[in-house]
């Protein structure tokens, strides 16, 4: 929708989610976005790839579950974020996770923490955090960073404001030891009683913003009206060029070429529903294998609004992958759709398959080993292989002991006088 992958789930989903993604470990993401995400993305760059990257991006607002299903892809209910944190607290209560709380002023902090305490007791709420408001670029990271490791939380919930608390979690996710991280916004104000939330009739009528307007109007006015003009003339734009998709004669189907590193999606008829799960699973296995990808449009007569989420995803996923991904024989009403979506700097884009093969660099092999609590992998370029989590220790020490021992043969090498025939 307008550049950004929305996920379609239910608020049960995302709780079942985020437990998935705490037992999974390492770092996982998650962004509840409102129209003024995906307005301000399409001038942020930074911001889209983020969101791009997410683990989840949930529909926060009524406006983009009315945007979806204009798109005739309709959202199943709106996952706000002052409606997930008192979910995520009845689950710290029920499964003992600790929660860490950054953001927000002290006031705010503390109350949404009282209120937790009060409406689920036995919450496990394992620190604060309280910055003074700051450019990101003035904080104080490392102190914020050395507090959160102490408290060691399962979820941190960040409430710093958008964009700014997206790319800090962005900035960090390579530091930050927690497997679930999440941006809410001025959650923590409502739940402390210090923003009055609207009423549930207004909250299902998406008036919600009209609430709040009349709370704050000096700081959410100007904002409210630049994200609503910007809603209306970039989801005509999209809806337009969606409509103006031509249906084809191809009948629907995936054909798949190897051709060196190199895998070849052919596409043939219309991208969405079914379809769209046929293809990700190959070309999302193609990519973790190491291959890189090229999907070939020019049979495909129409990209639904879900399938332009999933080659969001294909890129950012090729992207982490260090594989090349590639669109190509896209013609003029498939190029004006991923114009129009605000996509055109997420793709690579060639004329043929042939075109972007040139173009695609020889495979330069790496290897690396990553872990997790209770798992571990070897990955050689893009190849994935599992191993034990002993195994993987004990690759790791034998090349400590190799590159210890490096230096020592080398000196002693250079000591030994050659012998002389």
């Amino acid at each position: 929708m307008i550049g950004v992958p929305i996920d379609n789930v239910s608020m049960d989903e995302a709780v079942e989610a985020i437990e998935n993604g705490i037992h999974e470990g390492g770092f996982h993401h998650i962004a509840t976005a409102n129209v003024d995400f995906l307005i301000t993305s399409i001038h942020d760059q930074e911001l889209k790839d983020i969101l791009a990257a997410c683990y989840l991006v949930l529909p926060d607002g009524m406006p983009l579950v009315w945007a979806s299903r204009m798109m005739r892809s309709a959202l199943r209910e709106r996952v706000s974020g002052a409606d997930l944190v008192p979910k995520i607290a009845e689950l710290s209560a029920d499964r003992g996770y600790g929660i860490f709380l950054l953001g927000s002023c002290e006031a705010s902090s503390e109350g949404a923490a009282e209120w937790m305490a009060l409406s689920y007791p036995g919450v496990r709420i394992v620190g604060r955090c309280c910055p003074e408001i700051q450019d990101l670029d003035e904080m104080d990271h490392e102190r914020i960073l050395l507090q959160i490791e102490a408290a060691k939380p399962d979820i941190l919930l960040v409430a710093l404001g958008s964009p700014k608390q997206e790319k800090w979690l962005a900035m960090h996710s390579h530091r930050l030891k927690v497997p679930v991280c999440i941006g809410i916004g001025g959650s923590l104000d409502i739940l402390a009683g210090m923003l009055r939330r609207a009423p549930l009739w207004m909250q299902r009528q998406g008036l919600e913003w009209f609430f709040r307007t009349c709370q704050e109007p000096a700081r959410l006015g100007a904002r409210y009206l630049r994200d609503a003009l910007g809603m209306v003339v970039y989801m005509a734009l999209q809806l337009a060029a969606s409509a103006a998709q031509k249906p084809g004669h191809w009948m629907n189907g995936v054909v798949m070429e190897e051709i060196g590193s190199t895998t070849i999606l052919r596409i043939s008829g219309r991208l969405t529903g079914t379809p769209v799960a046929n293809f990700e699973e190959e070309a999302r296995l193609a990519v973790r294998t190491g291959r890189h990808l090229i999907l070939d449009l020019a049979r495909t007569t129409f990209i639904g609004p879900d399938a332009l989420g999933e080659l969001i995803h294909l890129a950012y996923t090729a992207k982490k992958y260090q594989r090349e991904f590639w669109l190509t024989g896209l013609g003029p009403s498939l190029l004006r759709l991923i114009q129009a979506a605000q996509l055109k700097s997420n793709f690579r884009i060639a004329p043929k398959a042939s075109d972007a093969l040139r173009r695609i660099p020889a495979t330069e092999e790496r290897m690396s080993i990553e872990s997790g609590k209770d798992w571990a992998l070897c990955r050689v370029g893009g190849r994935l292989i599992p191993l034990e989590r002993e195994v993987a220790a004990g690759v790791c020490r034998q090349v400590l002991q190799m590159i210890e021992r490096r230096p020592h043969e080398m000196a002693r090498d250079h000591r030994e006088p050659v012998a002389q025939g």
